[in-house]
């Protein structure tokens, strides 16, 4: 009998705690709900926005001050700085505080903890009066900054390229796109606001450092080459700035040889160097110093051929390798190179001291070599009765030699030769030479080129023309001239 009577107290003893925390429970639930419906009685609830305005828990007086004209219009410029203005000075005014007071009446504070699961939007029309042509003023008053925005740049020092990186600047260069973006903004109501690039009253770089990298470490690369062209007394190395001059580089570190830039090279070169069809000064034996005309016959001197140079230029370019040591292209037509004697080429002369002179006057030459008179003859040129068969002055050269050397040839005179000679020594690539005259026995110089004259050739005695042919070597210069006019 005693064990069921302790088994009954036991139950009884379990009723009492689970309805005694029923109870607990109940009471604290009910005394939260009462704090919060109290807090929430005159509130907005939590998670709450009125046209995006946070005023969650805000009594009624702080939610509409918190969605009431601002004393300032707050203008947050591209760099960052912030423009206040006086919302009072232009006369800004709205209706926010009715509208406010018209959602807080619709608010559900019996069941305020509704607020702390989700999230509630209010939302009404911003109905705000300003004077727009006062806002106009004053922002077109405010300081904004003078700095100019600049676009990234490749630019050149002693050490090769660099990159200068872009500026963005602060000045405002349109401001009737700045009062239009914020004057839009106003008119929703919107006090702070935030200018971009997207309000486009500002000019921003459309060139960024990092679009640069790979077309200047293209150019450094192209810097740092070299291409020496060898004028045998001098070399032109092509390197540093000008040489990038010569090449077109695009922006993904690609590039290729300017055709136009290299020509303009090539003839930088030429005007330069080449001496080919020029008057030259002369130490005549006679007469001292004179002026060596040029001539249509006289092809003596350096002519570099543009278009070869210049596509050869292009492909070292391209190739992108140093070159120690190259030689521009010559003029070339029918075998004959355009150049001189390369041990005579100075700065300021390509004749130097070894040289066959002919006085076309005094109808004598004189062989130096080294500056010594080495050889001396009397000779006959052409006939100056004829303009077809008159010898024209000017800087031949040894072109080539031979031995029993067949002459054929005509002219504009209608006159024909067929004749052999000995002694060949080629000075024109038109036929024009120097050779034994047999024929003529002892007779030569004088006045006898001035009615008995060669076709334009010179005329000599066997031995001097043996003697040329055996002591000349090809490319010596040949001078040519007269005292007076023939």
């Amino acid at each position: 009998m005693a064990l069921k009577i302790k088994k009954k107290s036991l139950h009884s003893d379990l009723r009492i705690i689970v309805f005694t925390a029923l109870g607990v429970t109940v009471l604290t639930l009910m005394t939260a709900y009462l704090i919060g419906r109290a807090f929430y009685s005159n509130r907005f609830l939590a998670n709450t926005k009125i046209n995006g305005i946070d005023v969650s828990s805000m009594t009624l007086e702080d939610a509409q001050s918190a969605a009431a004209v601002p004393e300032y219009l707050t203008v947050t410029a591209i760099d960052g700085k912030k423009i206040k203005i006086k919302t009072a000075d232009f006369d800004v005014s709205g209706n926010s505080q009715n509208e406010v007071n018209s959602i807080f009446e619709k608010v559900p504070h019996v069941i305020w903890f509704s607020g702390l699961t989700k999230q509630t939007e209010y939302s009404f029309d911003q109905h705000i009066s300003y004077d727009d042509k006062k806002l106009a003023s004053a922002l077109k008053s405010a300081e904004w900054g003078d700095k100019k925005s600049e676009n990234a740049q490749i630019k050149l020092n002693d050490n090769g390229y660099y990159i200068s990186e872009e500026v963005n600047g602060n000045a405002v260069t349109d401001m009737n796109k700045l009062i239009a973006a914020v004057d839009g903004q106003v008119a929703q109501g919107n006090f702070n606001i935030v200018l971009d690039e997207k309000t486009g009253c500002y000019t921003l770089p459309t060139v960024k450092a990092e679009e640069l990298r790979k077309k200047c470490k293209c150019l450094n690369e192209i810097f740092g080459l070299s291409i020496t062209y060898d004028f045998t007394y001098t070399t032109e190395t092509l390197t540093g700035e000008r040489i990038t001059e010569l090449v077109s580089v695009n922006d993904d570190g690609s590039y290729s040889a300017d055709g136009d830039k290299c020509m303009e090279y090539v003839e930088y070169l030429a005007d330069k160097y080449d001496t080919y069809n020029t008057e030259r000064k002369f130490h005549a034996t006679l007469q001292g110093d004179i002026i060596v005309p040029p001539s249509d016959d006289a092809k003596y001197g350096w002519w570099i051929d543009k278009e070869k140079t210049c596509a050869e230029l292009e492909r070292m370019l391209e190739k992108g390798r140093n070159v120690e040591k190259t030689e521009p292209y010559y003029y070339e037509t029918w075998g004959y190179t355009f150049t001189g004697m390369k041990s005579a080429r100075t700065e300021n002369d390509d004749i130097g001291n070894t040289y066959v002179e002919i006085d076309l006057t005094a109808q004598h030459l004189w062989y130096y070599e080294d500056g010594t008179l080495k050889f001396q003859c009397d000779i006959v040129s052409g006939q100056t009765t004829s303009a077809a068969r008159t010898t024209l002055p000017g800087v031949y050269k040894v072109w080539y030699k031979s031995t029993n050397y067949r002459l054929q040839g005509w002219n504009e005179d209608g006159d024909t030769w067929d004749s052999d000679c000995n002694y060949w020594i080629r000075v024109a690539i038109v036929g024009i030479g120097l050779h034994d005259t047999v024929w003529r026995g002892n007779s030569f110089g004088g006045n006898i080129y001035k009615y008995n004259g060669s076709h334009g050739c010179i005329n000599m005695p066997l031995a001097g023309a043996k003697y040329i042919y055996d002591n000349v070597e090809t490319d010596t210069p040949v001078v040519m001239y007269y005292q007076s006019a023939y």
